[in-house]
């Protein structure tokens, strides 16, 4: 059977993303001065679906301009070690991991597929030493730094994991956000990973019947 997971919310409590970024800009002045002019922009950007893109690519420009790709690698590599440390503010959902290694002990196969750049995904989820696929947004050089190119979200995740050869088809979704709606429609077992009543409903409104809610 196929397992998907979102990562952000789903697998980590926290924006992987945003937390690499902020690490890289606090630590260079002008950096930190370029994210703070174009946070008023950049920042509803970000919060708004269809300029999402857009709007992370400004901040990750300026968080990664000047870095060659191994210096990009090794960036996203230091961050990957911090959080293996225990040295970040991110930190796994236990439920969350939990559910993985179940998926894993039984011999399904597991994807993880996530809006965060998929070689930060796979510097954060490598470490654990299994075989688990990552999909996310993929990253080009523009301008001296680099930017979205590929954003891995909506229904674009589900593009990715039929370009990965995994059809349109698959056993179980799990995420924390109804972005990802149409992932949780490829899936015979869809899961939000919030639970209660509201989350209920919002799965019963999206006409995800066989869907149900987990608090992790």
């Amino acid at each position: 059977m196929l397992a998907v997971f979102d990562l952000d919310g789903t697998l980590l409590d926290g924006d992987s993303t945003g937390i690499w970024l902020w690490e890289r800009v606090r630590r260079s002045p002008l950096r930190a001065l370029l994210a703070l002019a174009a946070a008023p922009i950049a920042g509803p950007m970000v919060a708004i679906p269809r300029t999402r893109r857009a709007g992370a690519s400004v901040l990750l420009w300026i968080a990664t301009f000047g870095l060659r790709e191994k210096d990009l690698r090794a960036s996203l590599n230091r961050f990957g070690e911090a959080f293996r440390a225990g040295e970040s503010k991110l930190t796994w959902r236990a439920g969350g991991l939990a559910t993985l290694n179940e998926h894993l002990t039984r011999g399904d196969r597991v994807v993880v597929v996530t809006a965060a750049p998929a070689l930060l995904a796979e510097a954060l989820i490598g470490p654990l030493g299994h075989p688990i696929e990552v999909l996310g947004t993929s990253l080009k050089r523009r301008g001296g730094g680099w930017v979205a190119d590929v954003h891995c979200r909506h229904q674009r995740k589900c593009q990715a994991l039929a370009e990965a050869g995994h059809g349109a088809r698959w056993t179980y979704a799990y995420t924390d956000s109804l972005d990802d709606l149409p992932l949780l429609r490829g899936a015979e077992r869809p899961v939000i990973v919030k639970g209660g009543k509201a989350a209920e409903r919002r799965l019963f409104r999206a006409g995800l019947l066989n869907g149900r809610a987990a608090a992790w």
